[in-house]
């Protein structure tokens, strides 16, 4: 059982429970939970991947791509989500068993810091789109100048931390929730009803697993880093469920919504897709509600990453790689304006070469301590004091190896590529890991001690 508050061991020096576990005082509920999962699901990249798949896909088809790529991604949150619930440390600290203590630092920029920062990057560029795409005329709403405002806006909630995610969330879920709704009914009216909607030919057709490949690079790095949010959770099991759900259920719809408004009106941006069915105003607010309620968490997660290599406050390093993200999206407003281009090639890159890492740490968490018969509710109880190699060669190796084979070796005619990087990181981590067990082989090279701060 963990111990209570009067006898917690750590010290959380770097705040927000960066690298120490979140005491049992401060968890939330699984109606938390789920609306901050929801808030991060509720932005413009949603509406913007769909508006893709209308571009590329039937409706029924587009349809069935959001289905498969969810049901991916709800595999993979489903899995790691409770290694949050029950350690109750973030992503990074959780990889130290699967990677080693320099293996979670270089890993965890490479799951998350980085492609943390590149989303925030993205969709600051997206708001400036919008905005440019809104107020056309306006010197101050150009894709640049409306890039680093809204961006330098950005910042203010991801300051505040968890609680400030929460609040957006509530306001911004309902909302997309109709505006998805609204894409639907403008394509069902616009398009000549179901059957006429369902027929319009995709401008940009691709195969089937490239669009799925896009649906999980939406999102394959919240599926990776669920713990960071299902950490605050009351119950083990209250994380996966609202990802699975606001996935399954939320995520399909939404995708869906923006594919037939794209469909009817053929307009790859979202906001002009919006705009030209008469949704002036809803698409303002997609702007604003979406940016604030998922763009904060890009941050909030980037800062995460970055405390294990720079041990100050959070709320510096929240300022810091903030500022970075705003001029990178500067730069993509000056080069490419409002072309969609940066985004897609976005999609694709996250999602052929994270879902690999995801796999090691499945596999470490749920398989390997299994084979070595540690209780469920036992594993990753990590305490000061505990020893960790920096290396673990297996979960770096696997990572790595699985990556190469998934993307360039094995023909993407034989499956879905974010699936067969997943599935080959988790046989090759619980194969090579076994062998070494049994033939007594290190796993670990060299050897960190956590103090009580969690560094």
């Amino acid at each position: 059982m963990r111990k209570n508050e009067e006898v917690w061991p750590w010290e959380d020096k770097y705040g927000d429970y960066a690298l120490v576990p979140v005491p049992k005082k401060e968890t939330r509920s699984l109606l938390t939970m789920f609306y901050t999962y929801t808030g991060v699901l509720c932005c413009i990249a949603a509406l913007w991947g769909g508006s893709v798949l209308g571009l590329q896909f039937y409706l029924k088809d587009a349809i069935w791509v959001a289905v498969v790529g969810s049901a991916v991604l709800a595999v993979i949150g489903g899995l790691t989500a409770p290694i949050g619930g029950i350690s109750r440390c973030s992503t990074y600290v959780n990889l130290r068993p699967a990677f080693g203590n320099v293996g979670s630092q270089v890993w965890g920029t490479i799951v998350s810091g980085i492609p943390a920062l590149g989303w925030f990057t993205v969709q600051t560029w997206l708001f400036g789109v919008i905005m440019s795409t809104i107020f056309p005329e306006a010197p101050w709403a150009t894709v640049f100048w409306a890039s680093i405002w809204g961006g330098i806006l950005m910042l203010i909630t991801a300051y505040i931390g968890f609680r400030g995610l929460a609040f957006f969330s509530y306001l911004a879920v309902p909302f997309f929730m109709l505006l998805a709704g609204f894409g639907v009914m403008i394509g069902v009216q616009q398009g000549g009803g179901f059957a006429g909607l369902a027929s319009i030919a995709p401008v940009s057709p691709v195969p089937f697993g490239v669009g799925v490949t896009e649906v999980v690079g939406m999102y394959v790095v919240g599926a990776i880093i669920t713990a960071d949010i299902c950490r605050f959770a009351k119950k083990i099991w209250h994380g996966a469920a609202a990802w699975t759900i606001q996935l399954m259920i939320l995520q399909v719809y939404m995708l869906s919504g923006a594919a037939a408004i794209t469909l009817v009106t053929g307009e790859a941006n979202i906001a002009g897709a919006l705009l030209a069915a008469g949704a002036g105003i809803g698409a303002f607010l997609m702007a604003i509600l979406g940016q604030w309620s998922t763009n904060d968490n890009n941050i909030y997660s980037t800062s995460l990453a970055i405390n294990l290599w720079l041990p100050i406050q959070r709320k510096y390093i929240v300022l810091i790689a903030g500022a970075i993200g705003v001029a990178l999206a500067a730069v993509i407003a000056r080069v490419w304006g409002a072309a969609m281009d940066p985004f897609m090639a976005f999609l694709t890159l996250l999602g052929t070469f994270l879902p690999a890492a995801g796999g090691v740490l499945i596999a470490d968490f749920w398989l390997y301590r299994w084979y070595k018969g540690v209780p469920l509710r036992e594993r990753y109880q990590f305490q000061p004091g505990m020893k960790f190699g920096k290396v673990n060669w297996i979960g770096w190796f696997s990572a790595i190896v699985a990556t190469v084979l998934g993307k360039w070796v094995i023909p993407e005619s034989w499956g879905i590529m974010c699936l067969t990087c997943l599935i080959l990181g988790v046989v090759l981590y619980i194969v090579i890991a076994i062998a070494c067990d049994k033939a007594g082989a290190k796993m670990d090279l060299g050897e960190h001690t956590i103090d009580k701060t969690g560094a």
